[in-house]
């Protein structure tokens, strides 16, 4: 019933724990399953550890080179045909009606939907969590509109 476990203190990247067993035990071979296990999710969190180091690398670069970083809500994305159609009818509906209008506060959109006013901000406030749209306060009032490709990229 007695095993000394060999391990470095640290969390994650350290070596492999190995196991000497003192006595045979019945439970062994569940001891053994439940350490191999265990190091089988500290691989995998290094890799998820790896990804991540290189993710804020590329986001790091993205940032040297636009001054946008990729998770930050200013990054826009550039909607095509299918996104677009791919999206669901009531914020369909909201992007259809802005590029119409091409800059509109929620009063706007919901004049032009026959919607509530809360629907349509709720609506154009999903969007640019989603990276289609943007907004801009000025004033009181806010405004959703689409920014255009080439102000994206210099502006």
């Amino acid at each position: 019933m007695y095993f000394c476990i060999y391990t470095n203190t640290r969390l994650l990247g350290g070596p492999q724990i190995e196991i000497k067993p003192k006595q045979q035990q019945a439970n062994s071979e569940s001891l053994l399953l439940i350490i191999q296990t265990l190091n089988s999710i500290n691989e995998k969190l290094e890799i998820i550890l790896d990804l991540n180091a290189k993710l804020l690398r590329i986001n790091e670069v993205l940032l040297e080179k636009t001054g946008k970083k990729i998770s930050s809500p200013g990054f826009m994305k550039e909607p095509d045909a299918m996104e677009i159609l791919n999206l669901p009818l009531a914020l369909r509906k909201t992007i259809m009606v802005l590029y119409k209008l091409e800059k509109a506060t929620a009063d706007d959109l919901a004049l032009e939907t026959k919607r509530l006013r809360a629907v349509e901000s709720a609506a154009a406030n999903e969007l640019v969590r989603m990276g289609f749209i943007k907004k801009k306060r000025e004033g009181r009032d806010v405004y959703f509109f689409i920014e255009n490709p080439e102000e994206q990229q210099y502006g």
